[in-house]
């Protein structure tokens, strides 16, 4: 007999039969008849009590630790839309059970992963996830480039030097806008005099040290300041893939000192 867990879930503890919801009772109970019938040895039934998506759910985390053990061939549910709460989900569940050669069987739906028919309808159902999933991107990927055309910082990664976000989110000058100024004027002081590329960046990587200034709480690098030096954002310029656009926070560098760190660089 092959050994099987059955994964039983509910959005909340008030989803019965009662209310109108296929709750821990009713799964429990047809899931378990189900195994009886089909010479299954059910072992345990997990009860997954969430409304999050699938890497927040104890019940799943739990599964994956027996399987992982391997000691599960299968996993009883009782429809995939009552057990997941998104395709994605779904799919991301489905292919982590094939990696692990364990079957899945959607009771109320009569779909077993291990025949042909069931292959194919569990195939279909991460297709529709697939298609799901890039719909998703796209919009996120479109809804991100609009506000960068529009002069907001839409995308991930560390803020640059001097901008931090205060308690609603937006980008603002702060403190160390102070070490910004400095890298700047002091890079296009040294400029001036007859000195070479890597003697002026270690002459202001030595000033800086001297100061106690620091990039993000570390010791400033060389490549720091060539980050800083060659950042267009203290200027009110935007760039992100392709798209470039002026945005619409404040400033500290000029244009003017910018350009000629750039011309001399």
């Amino acid at each position: 007999m092959k050994n099987t867990i059955s994964l039983i879930r509910v959005s909340t503890n008030l989803q019965t039969e009662e209310n109108g919801g296929t709750g821990i009772p009713f799964q429990k109970e047809k899931l378990s008849q189900y195994a009886t019938l089909n010479d299954l040895n059910l072992v345990k039934t997990i009860t997954d009590i969430a409304s999050g998506g699938l890497e927040t759910r104890a019940g799943i985390e739990e599964l994956k630790t027996h399987i992982e053990n391997g000691d599960v061939d299968v996993v009883l549910i009782w429809n995939v839309s009552r057990c997941f709460r998104s395709m994605i989900a779904f799919m991301q569940f489905y292919e982590y059970l094939k990696n692990h050669n364990v079957e899945l069987i959607s009771v109320s739906e009569g779909i077993r992963s291990s025949r042909k028919e069931g292959e194919m309808m569990f195939g279909i159902m991460c297709s529709i996830a697939g298609y799901e999933k890039e719909i998703i991107t796209e919009r996120m990927v479109s809804g991100r480039n609009t506000k960068v055309k529009n002069g907001q910082r839409a995308f991930g990664g560390k803020l640059p030097l001097g901008y931090s976000k205060d308690n609603d989110g937006n980008i603002t000058v702060d403190s160390n806008s102070v070490i910004v100024n400095y890298i700047f004027k002091k890079m296009n002081s040294l400029n001036k005099r007859n000195l070479t590329k890597t003697k002026k960046t270690q002459t202001l990587l030595k000033l800086l040290r001297q100061r106690d200034f620091t990039y993000h709480g570390k010791p400033f690098k060389k490549w720091n300041i060539k980050t800083i030096l060659s950042n267009r954002f203290y200027i009110g310029e935007l760039n992100y893939g392709s798209i470039n656009s002026n945005h619409n926070y404040d400033t500290f560098i000029s244009k003017r000192l910018f350009n000629q760190i750039r011309v001399v660089s």
